[in-house]
């Protein structure tokens, strides 16, 4: 697997971390959840450019909303146990086809 990817992937987890500190938060000097959130927002930055060394911006964008809409979905479920319908099902499964077709057929191997 190309660095890049991997360096996506982190940005992506970093950045759905990011959002369920957000929302975990009980305002602006609730200091342990907005902090964490902050680090978990740098390192999805950090990565993410990084990663741009090795992936187009085009490819990596989609490939980085995709998975960072998944992960943000599935934590949500988990931690704050939301329910998902069929059609939030659904249109997951095409983000993860069009997520695997990206990295099948463009130049990033």
């Amino acid at each position: 697997m190309n660095f890049g990817l991997i360096l996506l992937f982190i940005s992506a987890f970093s950045e759905s971390a990011w959002n369920i500190y957000l929302a975990k938060s009980r305002g602006i000097f609730d200091w342990s959840n907005n902090i964490l959130g902050v680090i978990f927002l740098l390192t999805g930055i950090f990565t993410f450019k990084t990663a741009l060394s090795g992936i187009p911006l085009s490819i990596a964008i989609v490939i980085w909303s995709g998975l960072s809409l998944i992960l943000t979905i599935l934590l949500d479920v988990v931690i704050f146990k939301t329910k998902i319908d069929w059609k939030v099902a659904l249109f997951m499964g095409l983000c993860i086809m069009s997520i695997l077709g990206l990295n099948y057929y463009s130049k990033i191997n």
